[in-house]
């Protein structure tokens, strides 16, 4: 009989109960635990409130991207400062100032360079003092769950007017027996499993708080903080350890065998910061690129157009780039080609240009066939680029494979979610690399125009014409004779406008300015 489970059971009950009275915080008494239990979760309310604060608005808000800037920040005091110098020389605008001064460098061999410095940075990320860091970080994530339980739900059992606020609202303590906290007690047992907090998580919270206000920390204020941590940490330590909490637990369950699990942190901050540097670089080299290009080309814009600002396009433009730019690693980087070319062929490529060049084909007396089915093929190519190019900023619109809504829907997501910033990633590659394509064909279709348009004009000063035998008679008929006009007199300007396209897209060869 001494031994069936049920009188097990009970001797068991009365050990747990014994060792807990016998404490020396005296917290049990005639199985109610007394008011100096909730003392301790006063405390602990108390003390976590201004933590939470720190650690809520910095690490572990609901904003991914702002918890991984102050991860960024907080990784890089762990870099000397000769370190940190360079790491400030990889951002966009230092790197984009160096590729300005030192033009007379291959810019590719100039990015290579870069790259090698940004590797032997991520490289020292494998020493013992970043993984502290990365420990540092994992040990802050167990913390904020900490600071961000719900103690009053314990406190207003033992003192139902506690308003969290006024200390006289604690003055009127009753003792509570454990089942009616049990549950609350299982939540913070498993999310304090293996707390323990020491200088370098002091350390960590009052270097956060610096980044946040962007101004160094007083002795005092960094002395409260500490004063805090502590205060938690002893309690954690000292009073409300595993094994007090798992008795109490199991007394107010008055189960002996109960099954307790322990939440498991861990920090992927280095993977972060690794993945982070290493995307913003490629995509800062992608834009340094373009934007050099676009400096270098400017004034060649400029002379082309003058006055009149670049057509605009929708959603691919800059106030889209902008918005990427402040919230994510990717930006679009073939703008400025895009607009040229819509702004080509808004001033230059005119309805009574294009009546001309189509008059020639349908009537023309080719003295080649060959030679007129290749004219043909290109002139039709140049009629489809304004459709191409409507087609290209209708695929933003809702629903379309590019949906502007929906890019911005997944970079606001990102904020949650952090794969999908991998998906915003994708997406703006993909919509680069059909910009770039646009950029590539049209191009190469406005070249072949140029040069077999160059051709024709050459052809139509000769006494006898050796491509279209009629070629003269089109050109000077009154209703070309304003189209051909045009061509004649800006062929140059497709000369410069090319130009300007060869920065961009692979190109033959332009003769030569006299």
């Amino acid at each position: 009989m001494s031994s069936s489970p049920e009188v097990k059971k009970r001797t068991e009950m009365r050990k747990i109960e014994s060792e807990l009275k016998t404490l020396p915080s005296q917290i049990l008494k005639n199985g109610f635990l007394q008011p100096n239990f909730a003392e301790l979760f006063r405390i602990l309310y108390e003390n976590t409130k201004p933590i939470d604060d720190i650690l809520s608005s910095t690490i572990t808000s609901d904003d991914i991207h702002r918890n991984g800037r102050f991860e960024y920040e907080l990784i890089i005091t762990g870099f000397n400062s000769e370190t940190q110098e360079k790491i400030n020389s990889l951002s966009f605008e230092s790197r984009k100032k160096e590729a300005l001064n030192e033009q007379d460098v291959n810019l590719s061999k100039l990015i290579e360079k870069q790259k090698r410095t940004m590797e032997a940075i991520l490289k020292m990320l494998n020493s013992p003092t970043f993984i502290r860091i990365d420990d540092t970080l994992t040990k802050l994530k167990q913390l904020a769950d900490i600071c961000h339980f719900n103690y009053l739900n314990i406190i207003r059992e033992f003192a139902p007017n506690f308003d969290g606020f006024t200390n006289n609202s604690f003055e009127t303590v009753s003792s509570c027996s454990p089942d009616k906290i049990v549950n609350y007690l299982m939540d913070l047992c498993y999310i304090t499993g293996g707390f323990n907090i020491d200088l370098s998580e002091s350390r960590a919270i009052c270097a956060l708080k610096q980044i946040e206000t962007g101004k160094a920390l007083s002795a005092t204020e960094q002395d409260k903080i500490s004063g805090h941590l502590r205060k938690i940490n002893s309690i954690f330590t000292k009073y409300l350890t595993q094994d007090v909490l798992k008795k109490i637990i199991c007394l107010g369950k008055g189960e002996t065998s109960v099954q307790f699990q322990a939440a498991t942190y861990r920090s992927n901050s280095l993977k972060g910061f690794t993945e982070f540097f290493q995307s913003k670089f490629n995509s800062d080299s992608e834009r340094i690129k373009g934007e050099i290009k676009d400096y270098t080309v400017s004034f060649e814009i400029k002379e082309l157009f003058g006055d009149r600002p670049l057509e605009e396009l929708q959603y691919y433009n800059s106030e889209t780039n902008e918005f990427l730019r402040k919230n994510t690693p990717y930006s679009f980087i073939w703008i400025t080609p895009m607009q040229v070319l819509k702004s080509f062929m808004t001033v230059f490529m005119t309805s009574a240009v294009k009546t001309v060049i189509n008059n020639i084909v349908i009537e023309g007396f080719f003295n080649n066939s060959a030679y007129k089915s290749e004219f043909s093929s290109v002139v039709y190519a140049m009629n489809e680029i304004e459709n191409v190019n409507a087609g290209f900023e209708k695929s933003f619109d809702r629903g379309e494979p590019n949906d502007d809504a929906e890019l911005r829907g997944l970079v606001r997501d990102s904020r949650k979610d952090q794969d999908f910033l991998k998906k915003v990633g994708s997406m703006v590659d993909s919509i680069n690399n059909q910009a770039h394509k646009i950029i590539q064909e049209q191009s190469k279709i406005l070249y072949q125009m140029y040069i077999q348009i160059g051709e024709l004009i050459v052809d139509a000063k000769k006494s006898k014409s050796d491509v279209i035998s009629n070629i003269k008679v089109l050109l000077n008929s009154t209703r070309n004779r304003d189209g051909s006009s045009a061509i004649d007199q800006q062929h140059e300007s497709w000369k410069m406008f090319l130009k300007i396209m060869k920065n961009y897209a692979i190109l033959g060869e332009l003769e030569k300015d006299e």
